[in-house]
């Protein structure tokens, strides 16, 4: 049961299929897609940054740019392997910066941010996916199996 504020008991409406209170990342999004491929992740696709108590020392200022520069192609081949998996909805957790959801417009995917896990673990077991909560794979690479994602045969945001 999903609950919006300021609505009257008399304008609930029953949905075949499940619901989510979440909305796409960017306008420039499609608000329909049918014969889904969906990949619900358990972390953020954001701009890799050095982690706390990191220091990076750099004499040269054309590194530094190299080191931003390699900082968001880390996060765009995130992206890369999730799309080249063939998914085209995208639920996460976590955030989607601006330039991520870029790299999801011009794919003409999907994507949504801050889903409820809850939400995302029903909808893998719905749809036949599973909750991916790294990229990781064991032999210590980034990969994202096709095997991961969940089908339906649309998703559609409705306001």
């Amino acid at each position: 049961v999903l609950k919006a504020h300021g609505k009257s008991s008399r304008e609930s409406i029953l949905v075949k299929g499940y619901a989510l209170n979440c909305t796409v990342g960017s306008q420039l999004m499609p608000k329909s897609i049918k014969n889904a491929k969906i990949a619900c992740i358990d972390f953020s696709l954001q701009k890799a940054k050095m982690k706390l108590g990191v220091q990076v020392v750099v004499s040269d200022p054309e590194k530094l740019d190299a080191i931003r520069q390699r900082e968001a192609d880390i996060t765009k081949e995130k992206i890369q392997l999730i799309l080249n998996a063939g998914a085209n909805v995208v639920l996460t957790t976590g955030g989607i910066d601006d330039m991520c959801l870029k790299y999801f417009v011009e794919a003409g995917a999907m994507a949504v941010r801050r889903c409820k896990k809850e939400d995302l673990k029903r909808i893998a077991r719905a749809t036949g996916g599973a909750l991916v909560a790294s990229l990781c794979n064991l032999e210590g690479e980034e990969s994202f199996e096709p095997s991961f994602l969940g089908q339906a045969d649309s998703v559609v945001q409705e306001r």
